[in-house]
């Protein structure tokens, strides 16, 4: 299922093969594998470069292959599910893109126990009608999440007043020595947007399993549509990458931009949207750099005016490590690229 490579030593972007482009094809891969692929359509800006190898890893055995050989090659690597809180740059990404799919969106309930396990690459929105079919309550927040059940679980996906961390029973990840293992809710330290089980610590989530709470089917869907409305009436129709700050402690950013006159700032085509101000828009061929700039203005500007320095939930698409790191209960030391 690869894609052949160009006949020319140069890939298409211009730059040369890189060293480990003949052991790669030596894996065997059963996955899709793309050389020189824009990265647009895996994020929710609309933006960002090309990666210069993207993997849509299908199964697990590949997933086992791939990880091992970018840790004894040393690739450059990064990991994408829907993108969508992310800011990818401008620039062709030079090593590998892992993009989750195929078996990796399975979704099996248990009735008994009123649990779901849900593959990592499966989107938030089908998760939650799967489980109003069910008429099984507590996640309806995650239709209003623009995401994929890996990415939920990565950084403590919430809204509404419901986190992730409230549900999940246990996890399965790999590590970067292509090994799975099995994480309980108390092993992932979660916290707000934060959990051990984060691509930046080697760490590649595979499937979740989630404990609901048995509702009515009628009481469930009208949550679920809750939501949607709230998400429909609130936030901004042009790609964005949902909320781009973090709330500082007893207040809103939203509250904060839009009081210190940002709502419409422009530049180039990103626009801090008018709709919610802790939004910010392509309105059509926004770069990466354009984001970037209107991250820093407003983290200035609400500085400037009320003192509070705004943290991004937004991240900066970066190389992840090639080992698994100790999953110790500390503080990310890695800042956002803009900070």
């Amino acid at each position: 299922m690869n894609e052949p490579a160009p006949d020319s030593p140069k890939l298409a972007s211009g730059l040369p093969d890189p060293s480990w482009k003949a052991a790669f094809a030596e894996l065997s891969l059963r996955s899709r594998v793309q050389w020189n692929a824009s990265l647009q359509r895996l994020n929710t800006w609309r933006i960002g470069g090309q990666a210069r190898c993207l993997v849509d890893v299908a199964e697990p055995e590949d997933l086992a292959k791939l990880l091992p050989f970018i840790a004894e090659y040393q690739v450059p690597w990064t990991l994408l599910g829907k993108g969508s809180n992310l800011l990818i740059p401008d620039e062709t990404w030079p090593g590998i893109v892992i993009h989750l799919s195929g078996s990796f969106k399975h979704w099996v309930p248990s009735v008994e126990a009123r649990t779901v396990q849900a593959g990592a690459a499966l989107a938030d929105v089908t998760f939650s009608q799967r489980c109003v079919e069910l008429g099984w309550g507590g996640m309806e927040f995650l239709v209003g999440v623009p995401g994929t059940i890996g990415g939920a679980v990565a950084m403590n996906a919430g809204a509404h007043g419901g986190e992730v961390s409230d549900f999940l029973s246990q996890a399965r990840w790999f590590d970067m020595r292509g090994q799975e293992h099995v994480a309980s809710s108390e092993q992932a330290g979660f916290r707000y947007r934060h959990s051990h089980l984060n691509g930046r610590n080697g760490v590649v989530v595979t499937s979740a399993t989630f404990e609901l709470r048995e509702s009515e089917p009628a009481q469930v869907r009208e949550r679920l549509s809750q939501c949607l409305r709230f998400r429909e009436d609130k936030q901004p129709r042009q790609p964005s990458c949902g909320s781009v700050f973090k709330n500082p402690p007893g207040d809103h950013a939203a509250r904060l931009i839009e009081h210190s006159g940002l709502k419409g700032f422009c530049v180039g085509d990103a626009q801090v949207s008018l709709k919610h101000a802790n939004f910010i828009v392509n309105l059509g061929s926004a770069r990466s750099a354009d984001l970037e700039a209107v991250i820093r203005e407003v983290q200035r500007r609400v500085f400037e005016q009320h003192g509070v320095s705004l943290e991004p939930e937004v991240q900066w698409l970066q190389p992840l490590p090639s080992e698994t790191l100790p999953l110790l209960d500390e503080p990310e030391t890695m800042s956002p690229k803009w900070v």
